[in-house]
């Protein structure tokens, strides 16, 4: 089951595919959603108006290990801050994992609840999955410049 909800600051719908309880997959579209969710409108007032970040479980069954450490360090990211990359891959273990982050960032299916936008090159924003003008706009919501 997929439902959605409008995020106006972006322009874009957030979509939140589930199984049951568990989360699949977070992501955005331009297409407005077929059937309105709970969890996928509080994620969006989150998005516009901070507060608490909504609890949900996540499917991370397809996710490899190192996946998993460097999602529960970007998680650990607060709203309105940034790390870099290399930042992320030290906290996470594996100093000198760059690239692997920005791998990793790039595969991830939880969109806003792991929040890649939050991290960043060390020269500037970097690549998002959904486009840097998205990541650029997800980082001007919560008051960043999309600068480490």
């Amino acid at each position: 089951m997929t439902e959605g909800a409008p995020v106006p600051g972006l322009g874009l719908n957030l979509m939140v595919e589930r199984q049951g309880n568990r989360i699949k997959r977070i992501s955005f579209s331009p297409d407005a959603p077929e059937r309105p969710g709970r969890l996928a409108e509080e994620i969006a007032v989150y998005l516009e108006q901070g507060g608490p970040c909504p609890r949900a479980d996540l499917d991370l069954s397809l996710c490899t290990d190192f996946q998993k450490r460097i999602y529960a360090v970007v998680r650990s990211i607060p709203r309105g801050e940034t790390m870099t990359y290399g930042q992320v891959a030290e906290l996470a273990g594996s100093p000198g994992a760059a690239r692997a982050v920005g791998r990793a960032m790039a595969a991830n299916p939880f969109a806003i609840l792991i929040p890649c936008h939050r991290v960043l090159a060390k020269d500037g924003p970097g690549g998002y999955a959904y486009g840097r003008d998205v990541k650029e706009r997800l980082l001007r919501l919560e008051g960043q410049t999309g600068r480490a």
